[in-house]
């Protein structure tokens, strides 16, 4: 189904936002972005600012445009980064928030606000699977950037009226995205069957376990949220497939997809900030209609595929 609504990403120019700008584009919203990088995709913006959140001229960018919804991106996107600089993953995420959630209230008071957040709120958790009133215990900078986040967008959505949509998002990968467990498997595996190489050694026990989605599956959701309307002020929706994999599990499949033959290796080593397990209840999401079109053997497939050629343009 078609729309002419107008949709603000911030992070626009990462893997997450090009890939949305790309989804959301097909069903015909007006896109306008803001990065610190220019677009990779230019010929999808009806609009686009190269600036940081805390200097930007929302006023300039947005003249003219009644704004629908925003999905707010911006940010740091790494445990392991935010545990080596905490406050700089802080400042990349807190100021800007706090001033787009200000200026959206004040010019734009009727535009829904999508806080891209992340599962790395709920910390290490007693049970699985996961739910939305699982109790949030991050343990990780990033994870309490994150909840501080969903903290104050919650309490502007309940003080200043401005409807709020958090998404908790759970292990995303696809083609794009140069970073993280996927790619690094992918990176490693390829360069030791290159230098005739018969293993590699991972992080971890192995048995460490995600809740992986598909980047064209968590579009879909987004997508699929917004056209929902909901009527509460603020909405909370773990975005993810529900399945639990473990790490071994996906390094392998992976491998196999890449067509090598390698030994998996594990150093025992859990990285700081690194959560167990995680698998999310995502029945909040199914009562929406969604469901992913992905396994995870075939989201690797793709992955597998984009690896062997790398053709994408696009990382975060």
């Amino acid at each position: 189904m078609k729309t002419n609504k107008v949709l603000l990403i911030t992070g626009a120019s990462g893997f997450l936002g090009t890939w949305l700008a790309d989804e959301a584009s097909k069903e015909g919203f007006t896109l306008i972005g803001v990065d610190l990088r220019a677009p990779l995709k230019p010929h999808l913006w009806t609009a686009f600012a190269t600036s940081s959140l805390e200097s930007l001229d929302f006023d300039c960018l947005l003249k003219g445009y009644k704004v629908d919804y925003v999905c707010h991106l911006a940010g740091g996107a790494s445990v392991a980064s935010s545990v080596n600089n905490p406050f700089g993953d802080f400042a990349s995420l807190l100021p800007g928030t706090a001033r787009l959630a200000l200026y959206l209230a004040k010019m734009q008071p009727s535009a829904r606000l999508f806080l891209f957040s992340s599962a790395a709120v709920y910390g290490n958790p007693q049970t699985l699977p996961i739910d939305e009133h699982t109790p949030v215990k991050p343990i990780s900078p990033y994870g309490i950037h994150k909840a501080t986040a969903e903290f104050l967008l919650s309490n502007y959505s309940r003080a200043l009226g401005t409807p709020v949509t958090i998404l908790r998002i759970f292990s995303v990968y696809g083609p794009g995205l140069r970073k993280q467990l996927i790619y690094d498997v992918s990176h490693r595996a390829i360069k030791a069957s290159s230098m005739g190489e018969d293993s590699i050694q991972l992080f971890g026990t192995g048995y460490e376990s995600r809740d992986f989605i598909y980047v064209e599956d968590l579009c879909s959701a987004v997508l699929l949220i917004m056209k929902a309307q909901p009527d509460n002020c603020l909405n909370i929706y773990n975005v993810a497939s529900g399945v639990e994999s473990t790490v071994n599990e996906v390094a392998q499949t992976l491998i196999d997809h890449l067509g090598i033959d390698l030994n998996i290796k594990f150093n025992g080593v859990v990285p700081k900030g690194d959560p167990a397990n995680w698998r999310a209840d995502i029945s909040e999401l199914k009562d929406l209609g969604f469901e992913a079109k992905y396994s995870l053997s075939a989201g690797l497939q793709q992955v597998a595929e984009w690896m062997s050629v790398d053709t994408w343009e696009f990382s975060n």
